[in-house]
């Protein structure tokens, strides 16, 4: 079975803000678009792959129970995706600038990464069950807005792992929310629909 494409779009109102959308491990764009769509409605929507691993595997960096994470391997795909996503915007005539980039355990973690980088342009982020990574040289996003959610019986990510990629982001200035559910690692009623309105609120 072909493998599917790393980058895959579903239109919307130009007008609307874009979200890019980043899958944990194993999600598929389909899964991704669908999520999409149901955060906002009318958005135009990016999915992009990870390119570590293949199928059930795929992943945006490589991430074990056994070994620590590769910073320069971070650092290498969260430039490659600021990269597409910029020229995505650009050939489609989006506004990167609104960009709301929503992610979900490993692409959350990548998206926290990139953002607080800079790697990753726009307005705000939705992060489900973000695992933390280190980042060597954070810049300032004053009036970037950050949502975060976690799960109180997440075996994989705690909420005291989200509490801590929450302080990252108030060091660099932006203004986070955070949603604790009685769940696990898999997203609840009551998180996407916190998310939906969140997201309503404050960047469509």
């Amino acid at each position: 079975m072909a493998e599917m494409p790393l980058i895959e779009t579903m239109p919307g109102a130009n007008t609307a803000a874009p979200l890019l959308l980043l899958q944990g491990t194993g999600g598929t764009n389909l899964e991704m678009l669908n999520f999409g769509r149901r955060l906002s409605p009318q958005s135009p929507l990016i999915t992009i792959g990870g390119r570590q691993g293949v199928g059930a595997q795929r992943q945006y960096y490589s991430q074990t129970a056994a070994g620590p994470v590769n910073p320069a391997q971070i650092a290498e795909e969260a430039g490659w995706l600021g990269k597409q996503v910029q020229q995505v915007c650009q050939e489609h005539r989006w506004d990167v600038q609104r960009l709301v980039v929503v992610g979900y355990s490993n692409g959350a973690a990548m998206a926290a990464y990139g953002v607080q980088t800079g790697q990753i342009p726009g307005q705000a982020a939705l992060l489900f069950h973000p695992l933390l990574l280190p980042v060597a040289n954070p810049v300032e996003r004053p009036g970037y807005q950050v949502w975060l959610s976690a799960g109180q019986h997440d075996p994989l990510v705690t909420v005291a792992t989200v509490k801590k990629v929450l302080a990252n982001f108030d060091a660099i200035g932006t203004q986070t929310t955070l949603e604790i559910t009685a769940g696990t690692h898999q997203l609840t009623p009551q998180e996407v629909l916190a998310a939906q309105t969140w997201l309503t609120v404050n960047a469509l």
